[in-house]
């Protein structure tokens, strides 16, 4: 193999190492996040960046090192397919996570509320938490749950609460609260502006899913009209003027 091939080798190794280092080296560093644009970010729920890094610089190498045999220079696409994949994966969103993130994101500014009234009323949060996980149902009970049952092994509210901190949904209120918490702000106020950010993002998810369904009939539509059509306006006209052809 040439020099063009190795290359692409190498930039596929050096993709895959950005991707996911090897644990010696973040050991000796402070974590850091890569800053990515808007459109490359992972969506919430996503593949792991691991999982994504090795199937992405395993695709490139596959990529490349196929792409030499045919033209040399093709196999520099390898890197650029690997790269593409591995955002393309940290955007897909499979049917379950989706699902669970809509019901979360519809069930959490009740559980806010009455997280709130239970605070206002002059008990803990922890307290709160407990009762709210108690009283509602799925999706709401697991994952108050697990913050319920940190509080119960001894962890503090702060830590307890960034036990949700990557959560999809839940994550902006339990990093607040475990803020709140830790600097002793108010939390009847967090949790009353993060219900009212909440309910914003279940409008715009409902209006997003209203405008889909249009665009989303297209095609059932048009397998169901196209037939007929063909069948009760072209089909006549044609047979009208083959027999005017052939007498």
């Amino acid at each position: 193999m040439s020099a063009v091939g190795w290359l692409a080798v190498l930039a596929a190794g050096v993709v895959v190492w950005v991707v996911h280092p090897p644990d010696g080296v973040v050991r000796l560093r402070p974590p850091r996040r890569l800053q990515l644009p808007a459109w490359a970010e992972p969506r919430p729920g996503a593949m792991v960046a691991r999982r994504r890094g090795w199937i992405a610089g395993i695709a490139a190498v596959a990529i490349g090192w196929y792409a030499w045999g045919l033209v040399p220079v093709a196999a520099l696409a390898g890197p650029v397919a690997g790269a593409a994949l591995w955002v393309g994966l940290g955007r897909a969103e499979t049917a379950a996570i989706r699902r669970r993130r809509v019901e979360t994101l519809h069930a959490l500014p009740e559980a806010l509320d009455l997280m709130e009234a239970c605070v206002r009323a002059g008990g803990p949060l922890r307290n709160a938490v407990d009762t709210v996980a108690r009283a509602l149902g799925p999706p709401i009970a697991p994952l108050f749950g697990t913050v319920a049952n940190a509080l119960s092994v001894g962890l503090t509210d702060g830590e307890a609460w960034l036990v949700l901190g990557d959560d999809p949904v839940a994550g902006p209120v339990a990093r607040d609260l475990a803020r709140s918490t830790a600097w002793g702000t108010t939390i009847t106020d967090v949790l009353s502006a993060h219900a009212v950010d909440v309910r914003r993002q279940g409008t715009a998810e409902r209006l997003a899913a209203a405008k889909a369904v249009g665009v989303k009939s297209v095609l059932p539509l048009g397998v169901c009209y196209l037939p007929a059509f063909i069948l009760l306006g072209v089909v006549p006209f044609v047979a009208s003027g083959l027999s005017g052809v052939f007498g």
